[in-house]
């Protein structure tokens, strides 16, 4: 029997642990009502995350897996969320996280909602630990214990008609924070009514959050330093302007493919330099712009030199030598260029196991 499909649930994804994805999923199958479907969109995860992810999603007959992007390309919620609406069947769409849990009556409350001329924001009760835990082993909804509950969480219920009509999710926001604020203003902007729902029927499972993390530290995973301020500064820039419409200079919901990758394992052009400030501040904002149309592999490498005694010394002594940047600035360096100017080529974005060197590739 064919089930009509009036809600699209869109999960934006990347490197998470089977175990979860599939205690969500469950929660959904439990659900009371069945007119709905999950898009399930694997943006760039490592192989070994996405076959396992694959193969879970597709034994759930209302879920549909779909890979996008590859691992060389910054984490962009956004766009893996713009392009999951274009394919969407439902009238109506959720956008939620792969972590959370739904209550066995969450869709039905879902269904009775119209969506014509407003949206609709949830309550979501935060798990600790050891309650997320418990989920793995199968704990009902009920029985588990909420930490505390948030109402700001990404969670939206909307027609699929206003997410499209205002150009869907910022593309500008990169890693974490306030896309989702801001594109609550948008919808607002456009005309539609905020409502906020008090029901408990999300549940959401335990992970470390970004917070968590020191983005002023060099690691391999890469990280821009204070990105949570500069997309709440960017929302704010979205809000003060009274923008309704991000996106405008590229086709809403177009994306890269694994396929893209390959373009990028054959550059034309090689720049390699050291990590000398204004060799990279050069090839960063003159340089590169006369390879237009060209793929082009640029290389930083942390110069020995700048450990030196002599280059000390030479401090010391105050005498005329060439300036260092560290390597943890170069990368915010290319990182702020990616995410201001080149978010919608096709690139990949790489740091060596012994944080030495940066090698970013991009088709021009």
């Amino acid at each position: 029997m064919t089930i009509m499909t009036k809600l699209s649930i869109l999960f934006a994804y990347r490197n998470r642990e089977v175990s979860r994805i599939k205690r969500c999923l469950e929660s959904l199958k439990a659900q009371h009502k069945n007119e709905f479907e999950v898009i399930f969109v694997d943006y760039g995860s490592d192989d070994s995350f996405s076959k396992p992810i694959k193969k879970t999603v597709e034994t759930f007959e209302f879920a549909n897996y779909t890979y996008v992007a590859h691992p060389g390309l910054l984490w962009n919620k956004s766009k893996a969320l713009n392009f999951a609406v274009r394919q969407a069947k439902g009238n109506s769409v959720l956008i939620a996280d792969v972590d959370i849990l739904f209550k066995t009556s969450a869709v039905d409350f879902l269904l009775s909602k119209n969506t014509d001329k407003s949206f609709y924001l949830f309550r979501l009760g935060y798990l600790n630990q050891t309650e997320s835990n418990k989920v793995i082993n199968s704990t009902s909804f009920e029985q588990l214990r909420v930490k505390h509950f948030g109402v700001i969480n990404g969670l939206v219920l909307l027609s699929k008609e206003a997410f499209i009509s205002v150009n869907g999710l910022d593309d500008f926001f990169h890693f974490y924070g306030s896309e989702d604020v801001d594109f609550y203003n948008r919808l607002e902007q456009f005309g539609l009514k905020k409502i906020n729902c008090k029901e408990d029927l999300f549940y959401h499972m335990w992970h470390r959050i970004y917070n968590s993390y020191d983005d002023s530290k060099f690691e391999v995973t890469p990280r821009h330093f204070n990105i949570k301020k500069i997309n709440l500064q960017h929302l704010i820039h979205n809000k003060e302007l009274k923008i309704i419409k991000p996106n405008t200079n590229i086709n809403f919901g177009e994306i890269f493919f694994k396929k893209d990758e390959k373009l990028l394992d054959h550059p034309e052009i090689f720049i390699s330099i050291n990590n000398e400030h204004a060799k990279v501040w050069h090839f960063l904002n003159v340089g590169i712009n006369h390879y237009s149309g060209k793929v082009v592999k640029f290389t930083v490498t942390e110069d020995s030199y700048f450990n030196s005694t002599k280059f000390f010394l030479k401090k010391i002594l105050k005498k005329k030598d060439r300036v260092p940047i560290s390597m943890k600035n170069t990368s915010d360096m290319v990182l702020g260029k990616i995410i201001s100017t080149y978010q919608n080529h096709n690139y990949r974005f790489e740091i060596s196991n012994d944080l030495k060197t940066i090698l970013w590739t991009i088709q021009l």
